[in-house]
């Protein structure tokens, strides 16, 4: 019997759907109502459900029924789901489609699988492409010896033959060796950067009025500032800030990303010059400051459905996580990390700027010579 793969990706951005087949989109079309979220925070079946007169009829064209045949990867935004009996929650009648411990994506980075004989099933062998090497091919052969300290990340450099050390926050140097100062007041980030900043006094906020303000400079015209908010799923509540085009681009979502995002195209912010900008939530008004200019004051939901903004406590600034893509987590709202420097970081009221240092974590942070 002769089985065929094909890759299938579908998406949805608010009401507009897609379907692609093997990199051809084969459907797209318009969903009618005024709804534009999807909650997709709950349990996730594949290839059926315990109970299938569960299913809604408005959802199949027959008799619901579930799959016969084989799923070898799932990604959902972003994230990739480990189809083991590891990492799933239950199941039932759901065999091993391969029969050897060459599953998907045992060896990485293009590397070729060999199941090995013997008593061992779970054995096997990755051949691994230049430049990559180790067990399942994920470790690069320029970083085999590194010289990076204090629990640095080595990243290999393709083009010079080497590789950097991406240090963690409160370390700078080619081997992150040198300890950066308790004056670090203002932060450079270099594009695969991030800050996360964990409020102690999140619990004692008023989450219907929101705060921030800070001083940057940039050194591109692309990429996110800030990000307020907890940043995993796609429901989470959020205030952003990045540029587009050289252009400030805000965006809020207390509930359902019924705001639109938010750009003021009158001035360009880059480059290499220093903007002050302060922002305010109040309940659904929000109001910008660039500088002593008021640029923005609107009602971004004037039926104030949703009043609070729930960050969880955590702020990102010129990121996020390494691993983590940026188009991924804001839904294509940036694209890349900051490239720029930013001090002076204010939350609400407080008397005090944040220090850096304390309540956060990071990488590729550097202190700024300004």
């Amino acid at each position: 019997m002769l089985f065929l793969s094909f890759q299938v990706r579908a998406g949805r951005t608010g009401h507009q759907g897609y379907l692609v087949l093997d990199g051809l989109e084969v459907k797209q079309n318009d969903t009618e109502g005024g709804m534009s979220t999807l909650d997709v925070a709950t349990d996730l079946f594949v290839g059926g459900v315990s109970d299938l007169s569960l299913i809604s009829t408005f959802s199949v064209e027959d008799e619901p029924v579930g799959f016969t045949g084989g799923v070898r990867e799932l990604v959902l935004n972003g994230n990739d789901f480990d189809l083991t009996e590891t990492g799933a929650l239950g199941g039932a009648n759901v065999g091993d489609w391969d029969g050897t411990a060459c599953g998907y994506k045992v060896c990485q980075n293009g590397g070729r699988c060999s199941a090995l004989s013997g008593a061992d099933s779970d054995s096997f062998m990755c051949t691994c492409p230049p430049p990559w090497t180790g067990p399942v091919c994920n470790q690069s052969v320029y970083c085999v010896n590194n010289l990076c300290e204090h629990e640095s990340l080595c990243f290999s450099d393709l083009v010079t033959g080497s590789y950097d050390c991406f240090c963690p926050l409160g370390w700078e140097g080619r081997y992150c060796d040198k300890q950066v100062g308790p004056s670090m007041t203002t932060l450079k980030f270099v594009g695969k950067s991030y800050l996360k900043y964990r409020d102690p006094k999140f619990n004692t906020r008023n989450l219907r009025y929101t705060q921030v303000s800070f001083n940057f400079t940039a050194s591109g015209n692309e990429g996110l500032i800030l990000w307020m908010g907890k940043a995993e799923h796609d429901d989470d509540d959020y205030l952003a800030v990045g540029l587009q085009a050289g252009h400030l681009k805000i965006a809020v979502n207390l509930g359902e990303r019924l705001s639109l995002p938010l750009t003021f195209r009158n001035v360009t912010l880059c480059c290499n010059k220093w903007h002050y900008l302060s922002i305010s939530l109040n309940s659904t008004l929000i109001q910008v400051f660039l500088g002593d200019e008021r640029v923005l004051f609107e009602d971004v939901d004037p039926f104030e459905r949703y009043v609070a903004m729930n960050y969880g406590g955590l702020l990102y600034l010129g990121g996020f996580e390494l691993h983590r893509n940026i188009s991924t987590v804001t839904s294509g709202l940036f694209t890349k990390g900051f490239v720029g420097d930013v001090k002076d970081v204010g939350l609400y009221q407080d008397p005090r700027q944040l220090q850096f240092l304390q309540n956060s974590e990071g990488f590729n942070v550097y202190k700024s010579n300004e």
